[in-house]
């Protein structure tokens, strides 16, 4: 979990033609959709609204345009303190998007989460933001009155039938109101910003407590499935390492601890064809067996004299392949 003081302020910028960005997407649109709407995935076709406009019947109708065909190339968010990125798991390439045009002073956007049309949002601790996935602008939908909690550091939406009956749900957890330790599990709604609890990480207060330790997804092809890293709640151990967990995606409780990563500090987590991706504070990207958690560092953002650039959170679509 990222505190709300221990961030680092130093980064670089990759070049990178913006011809050449390929967005991740949910479900796809035209190409001759607007500039805020994600370009075509071959094989699928879309529409540009929020999941959470449309009814669960369409969504399932819409099943079978929205696949993804495996092969695809991989598409995942991912973003520093201040910059949007894409990464393509397939060949592990990685593409600056741009810099978030809606940061106040020294915020920081602490994840992102994207449904499965493409629609992306997200949090600083202060804010609730939506975000242009082709050029990284974002805009202001609620700042947190001084009364209210912060903000999730990990966010993801899960699909229709799991929180909301009939539409897609934005989640997170976020810090409890008398702590900063993430074992809150809330709801945001991406109209109004507003933010309500759903339950604890934890189902009950006895054996082995858990925190979220930077983010979680949720994965409609592999029945709904949602994961999430985690530490041991009140752990004081030197640098301990991320554990990959299942958690149940209607109430934020956790399920089973899936197996340790050996990575710390991971903070943003993706999904693309049966692996995991997990985006750490030293900069690391790393590919995660979802069976075991065990996790290999395949690429790391570098800035000026070799040193890790840190990452603050990944997202993917909802609609992401579970096979290549």
């Amino acid at each position: 979990m990222r505190s709300r003081s221990a961030f680092l302020l130093s980064f670089c910028t990759l070049a990178a033609s913006s011809t050449a960005l390929i967005l991740v997407a949910a479900a796809c649109s035209s190409s001759k959709d607007s500039p805020s709407s994600l370009p075509l995935i071959e094989g699928g076709s879309g529409g540009k609204k929020d999941s959470g406009d449309i009814p669960i019947e369409e969504q399932d109708a819409k099943v079978a345009d929205t696949y993804i065909p495996p092969g695809t190339p991989g598409r995942v968010y991912a973003h520093t303190a201040d910059t949007l990125y894409l990464f393509e798991p397939v060949s592990n390439d990685l593409k600056m998007i741009g810099k978030f045009s809606c940061l106040n002073g020294s915020e920081q956007v602490v994840d992102l989460a994207v449904d499965r049309t493409g629609s992306v949002y997200a949090t600083t601790f202060a804010r609730f933001l939506k975000v242009d996935p082709i050029t990284a602008t974002c805009t202001e939908i609620k700042a947190h009155g001084i009364d209210e909690d912060d903000y999730p550091n990990a966010l993801s939406f899960v699909p229709a039938g799991t929180v909301d009956p009939t539409r897609e749900a934005l989640v997170g957890y976020a810090a409890t109101a008398t702590g900063v330790e993430s074992t809150d599990y809330v709801r945001i709604d991406t109209t109004s910003g507003v933010m309500t609890k759903i339950g604890p990480l934890n189902p009950t207060a006895v054996g082995t407590q858990y925190k979220s330790s930077g983010d979680l997804i949720s994965l409609i092809q592999s029945q709904n499935r949602t994961f999430l890293t985690v530490k041991i709640l009140g752990d004081a151990g030197v640098a301990p390492t991320d554990l990959l967990a299942e958690v149940d995606p209607r109430t934020g409780n956790l399920k089973k601890i899936i197996g340790d990563t050996k990575q710390t500090d991971i903070y943003g987590l993706g999904y693309w064809a049966g692996k995991g991706y997990g985006f750490s504070d030293n900069g690391k990207i790393s590919e995660i067996d979802m069976n075991t958690g065990a996790a290999t560092v395949v690429k790391t953002l570098t800035g000026d004299g070799g040193a890790g650039i840190p990452w603050f959170g990944a997202g993917v679509t909802t609609e992401a392949p579970i096979t290549r």
